[in-house]
């Protein structure tokens, strides 16, 4: 497979919005709080209902808890089913509030052109149409079997057979709707009490890499609109292509009572409590660890796992849609690009250092455009793709592994300046991620015993330990001075080592000699020194 091939299956539909578990439901029709969709209970396909959170399932609902503020500027317009029911290109009507219902229309249909990438600053080359978009019931083991696409410098390579994740996420969800990071909860609950009670949910998810990505051309239902642009009905939305990938939810009932101040506090309480309505619902099968300096069950040696939270899809099965806007499909619509992976991980970079990540953007657009970031501009023709690298420098004072969150812009205009396109630019946020710290720790500190015919050598041994998310990168004794006859800390019954620890979080110095009960002084001193550098997981 070409490297073309390989950086193609990394487009995903990414975009912002509202979430839903099951069949859509009707949006209220009432003013007040915001529209919540509560669809039908039913059991999902593939999803498992787990033991209540405790012991260590809490402990990770917590470490998931403390990681939702870094997702807070990630995009996440999907609708989740896990039945695959939906069908792409259904028209949808978003209100006011955030809520969707069905239209009877198809709004849009699949149309594959996907396009080989461009590096930025390489010339542009038009897309030649590829083959069929695969079908929404496409098996789970075609994915396994795409090969993962090469890794950002800086972020953690794929492990042998683990996919390639385009989207992860970490956050609140109320019902079944996907909030953001955290959402104050009285405005969830109507002040005539009608809805009394809602489900709380922390939800962890990936999205690995699609194989081919879909784009969507109107349909006959999409007709011109007199304000300009293009109208679908009552349609605001169309359902785009099915996405794999697996998730974790930590769910809870609130009622209207115990709404009071935000879904994060509402949720830190009840694990710091123990508290048994907290339950565990997992849809695919994925692995998550490495939240800074929070315990999380599984995590290598055991105690806590530092550095930038990991997650790796091991059973991937049909789990959300996209969802784009109706004014996509217009002709003459400049519609927003999507990017590939979301968020941008840059990986571990130490304060003042440097890191760069890449990042697949691609056009949706039935037009050319150029993309400017910062000083450099590159060209990507219709349904084509290109890569852009963003680049940042933390700054900060820390001992330790610390989670930094940022946003960069990049801006696409139509190639064509007279091109009648709707907006005539726009500007992509894109969030970046980094962990980072102080690039080292020292510590220097004199040891002896005290002089005598038998001094106490246990006081000239030490242990030490790195800073978390630190791993040892020297050990060493200094200004070693021993009652030998030769002042030497090696010789005439003494040993003085500094070793590494078996973990490499730390030192372990040791100093032992000679003693006498009848004449002759004895005794050792040094100056103990560890160096650690910044090895976040």
């Amino acid at each position: 497979m070409s490297g073309a091939d390989r950086a193609r299956r990394r487009v995903a539909p990414l975009r912002a919005g509202g979430l839903l578990l099951g069949a859509l439901a009707s949006a209220l029709g009432c003013p007040g709080p915001p529209e919540v969709l509560v669809p039908p209970p039913r059991k999902l396909a593939g999803a498992a209902a787990l033991p209540v959170c405790k012991d260590s399932g809490c402990s990770q609902a917590g470490a998931l808890l403390a990681a939702a503020r870094a997702f807070s500027d990630v995009r996440h317009d999907y609708l989740l089913d896990t039945s695959s029911a939906m069908v792409p290109g259904r028209g949808l009507s978003r209100s006011a509030a955030g809520a969707y219902s069905p239209v009877g229309l198809a709004c849009a249909r699949p149309k594959a052109e996907p396009a080989a990438p461009v590096a930025a600053g390489a010339p542009a080359v038009t897309g030649a149409p590829g083959s069929a978009a695969a079908p929404a019931a496409q098996t789970v083991a075609a994915i396994t079997a795409a090969p993962a696409a090469t890794a950002a410098p800086g972020a953690p390579a794929p492990a042998p057979g683990e996919r390639a994740i385009d989207f992860r996420y970490v956050g609140i969800a109320v019902d079944s709707v996907l909030v953001g990071a955290d959402v104050e909860l009285p405005a969830y609950f109507s002040a005539g009490g009608t809805l009394d009670r809602r489900r709380l949910r922390l939800v962890a998810m990936a999205l690995v890499a699609d194989e081919d990505p879909q784009f969507f051309e109107p349909t006959e239902s999409v007709v011109p609109a007199a304000a300009g642009g293009c109208a679908c009905g009552r349609a605001t939305h169309f359902i785009g292509a099915v996405k794999r990938g697996a998730m974790v939810a930590y769910e809870t009932d609130v009622t209207a009572g115990e709404a009071h101040g935000t879904a994060l506090g509402l949720f830190k309480a009840r694990l710091e409590a123990g508290d048994r309505r907290v339950t565990m619902t997992s849809v695919g099968e994925l692995a998550i660890e490495g939240v800074e300096g929070a315990p999380v069950a599984g995590a290598k040696g055991g105690g806590q796992a530092f550095g930038a939270l990991r997650m790796e899809v091991k059973k991937a099965v049909p789990l959300a849609y996209a969802i784009y806007p109706v004014a996509d499909v217009c002709r003459f619509s400049l519609a927003e690009p999507e990017i590939a992976p979301l968020p941008v991980d840059l990986g571990v970079v130490p304060y003042g250092a440097a890191g760069t990540a890449q990042a697949l953007i691609t056009n949706r657009a039935q037009v050319d455009v150029r993309v400017t970031h910062g000083e450099r501009t590159v060209e990507v023709p219709a349904h084509g793709s290109a890569e852009l690298t963003f680049s940042w420098t933390p700054e900060g004072a820390t001992a330790g592994c610390e989670r930094q969150t940022r946003r960069d812009t990049f801006v696409v205009q139509p190639k064509d300046a007279s091109a009648p396109v709707v907006p005539r630019e726009r500007a992509v946020v894109v969030p970046l991620q980094v962990t980072t710290g102080m690039p080292t720790f020292s510590k220097h500190e004199p040891i002896a015993t005290e002089t005598g015919r038998s001094p106490d050598y246990g006081r000239a041994s030490v242990d030490w330990t790195c800073p978390a998310g630190y791993v040892v990168e020297q050990c060493e004794p200094q200004l070693a001075s021993c009652l030998s006859s030769t002042g030497s800390c090696n010789a005439e019954g003494y040993r003085l080592t500094a070793e590494a620890t078996a973990d490499g979080r730390g030192c372990a110095f040791r100093c032992t000699g000679p003693s006498s009960s009848l004449w002759g002084d004895h005794g050792c001193s040094y100056t103990a020194a560890m160096v650690c550098r910044l090895g976040c997981n």
